[in-house]
């Protein structure tokens, strides 16, 4: 779905660029979200820590592209409007992007909920033993 190389599904166009733009599949290309490529261990780093192979990585994502250093956004924005003042270029080229609607998956924000719930109910029983055990 949209991958660069068809040999190589979820694979970026540039292994040695760090980010890149990616969409989940369901949100068709609306939502682009930052992921990163480890060229070492060939899988992506997903902004809620996990780890994803490149085989996921294409069922899961449409690719979209690199993302560009702040120079490249510079450059890019300054070519686009020669006739802008330079000033607007380094603007743009500073201001950050909103964050994504949803960061992390709904299955994994559910199990991360129920985990730290388990870890609440068994700290919580454990300090009511001792404390009902030093009596």
């Amino acid at each position: 779905m949209a991958w660069p190389d068809p040999a190589r599904p979820g694979e970026p166009a540039d292994p040695s660029r760090p980010w890149h733009w990616v969409a989940r599949v369901e949100d068709r290309g609306q939502a682009p979200l930052p992921i990163g490529w480890n060229g070492a261990l060939r899988q992506w780093m997903v902004w809620d820590g996990s780890a994803v192979t490149a085989e996921e990585a294409a069922r899961r994502f449409t690719y979209l592209g690199p993302c560009l250093t702040p120079a490249e956004t510079a450059q890019a924005v300054a070519a686009s409007m020669p006739e802008e003042p330079r000033g607007l270029a380094a603007l743009a080229a500073s201001a950050t992007p909103p964050p994504p609607p949803a960061m992390v998956f709904r299955r994994d924000a559910v199990r991360n909920h129920l985990l730290i719930f388990a870890g609440t109910l068994f700290g919580t029983l454990f300090l009511a033993e001792w404390i009902l055990g030093a009596r």
